[in-house]
C-alpha cells in the first residue's frame, strides 16, 4: 500500500519555510514565488526531479555570488537564466 503524498495548504508552507528558517539560521527573506516558479518550469520542461536539484544548485550560486544586500536581484536574475534555459530544453540537443 502506498502513502498518500502530504500536500500542504499555502499557509503551511509558510509556516514550514519559517520553520526551516529558524533551523538552518536564514535571516534572508525568500522569493517563494521565484524558487516555485523555476521548479514547476523545470518539473515541466526537463524532468520533474530536476527541480529540487535545479532549485539547490541555484541557492548554491546565490549564496556565492551574491551578498546578502544584493540576494534578492541576484535571486531574480539567477531564477530567469535558469527558467530561459528549462523552457528551451530539449534533452540531448
Amino acid at each position: 500500500m502506498t502513502e498518500k503524498p502530504k500536500h500542504l495548504p499555502p499557509e503551511a508552507l509558510d509556516d514550514w519555510l519559517a520553520e526551516v528558517k529558524r533551523v538552518l539560521e536564514i535571516g534572508d527573506d525568500i522569493d517563494v514565488g521565484a524558487l516555485l516558479d523555476v521548479a514547476r518550469d523545470v518539473a515541466h520542461n526537463v524532468a520533474r526531479p530536476a527541480a529540487p536539484l535545479t532549485t539547490f544548485a541555484l541557492g548554491v550560486a546565490l549564496g556565492r555570488q551574491s551578498s546578502a544586500a544584493e540576494s534578492p536581484e541576484a535571486l531574480a536574475r539567477l531564477a530567469e537564466l535558469v527558467t530561459a534555459r528549462a523552457l528551451t530544453w530539449e534533452h540531448g540537443a
